[in-house]
């Protein structure tokens, strides 16, 4: 069943990422555009057996300007979604409510392959691709962020105002950073607040 979850991933989804501008490194595949990447990863279940396998599909968005700010180091040269924002798996985006089942497909001997191929290149059809058309410019993005944080969903404090500095959001920037100083419960929280106000040339105060 491993074989034939690598088949399904060559065979159906790379072919059909690939219509659609995504580049694939393994079971990760990613859009890449000029600051930002939708990323896309088929996940096995750490339970897998040879007979009875479990996968599902995780997304996100990589943010080219987070690194060498708040990562000091140079982005990977293939963004991948574990390194994303907004990461959401298929099963929260085709739920409307926050009570949801996680939608693993199941891969055994007695699985109808062709029944499950459809299945999962409609889920990717008509709810993964419509998610990341909502992301085509880094306001769209920033937007996205800022509604998942009023619906309680948070992203480490500082991307938001990194993202607020880099594309000319000044006054918010600074407004965010003095709020999260604010909030800091760690002496480690303040001084790392600090170090990250000076290099976006923001002020604590």
């Amino acid at each position: 069943m491993q074989d034939v979850l690598k088949q399904l991933v060559k065979e159906t989804v790379a072919p059909l990422l690939k219509l659609h501008g995504f580049k694939k490194k393994g079971n990760h595949f990613a859009h890449m555009f000029s600051e930002f990447s939708w990323t896309l990863n088929v996940q096995s279940s750490r339970w897998n057996t040879n007979d009875d396998v479990e996968f599902t599909i995780n997304t996100g968005l990589f943010i080219n300007k987070l690194y060498g700010t708040y990562y000091l180091y140079d982005p990977p040269a293939f963004p991948t979604e574990v390194e994303s924002v907004l990461r959401l798996r298929v099963s929260e985006l085709k739920s409307e409510s926050e009570e949801h089942e996680d939608i693993w497909y199941k891969l055994t001997p007695a699985t109808d392959i062709d029944d499950l191929k459809e299945r999962i290149k409609q889920d990717i059809e008509d709810i993964i691709l419509p998610h990341f058309e909502q992301f085509r410019t880094i306001q769209n993005i920033i937007q996205g962020l800022e509604k998942r944080e009023e619906q309680g969903y948070f992203e480490p404090v500082h991307f938001q105002t990194i993202l607020y500095k880099e594309y000319g959001y000044r006054e918010a920037a600074q407004k965010r950073m003095n709020k999260v100083y604010s909030e800091c419960e760690t002496d480690d929280q303040r001084e790392y607040t600090k170090e990250l106000a000076g290099r976006l040339g923001l002020e604590i105060t």
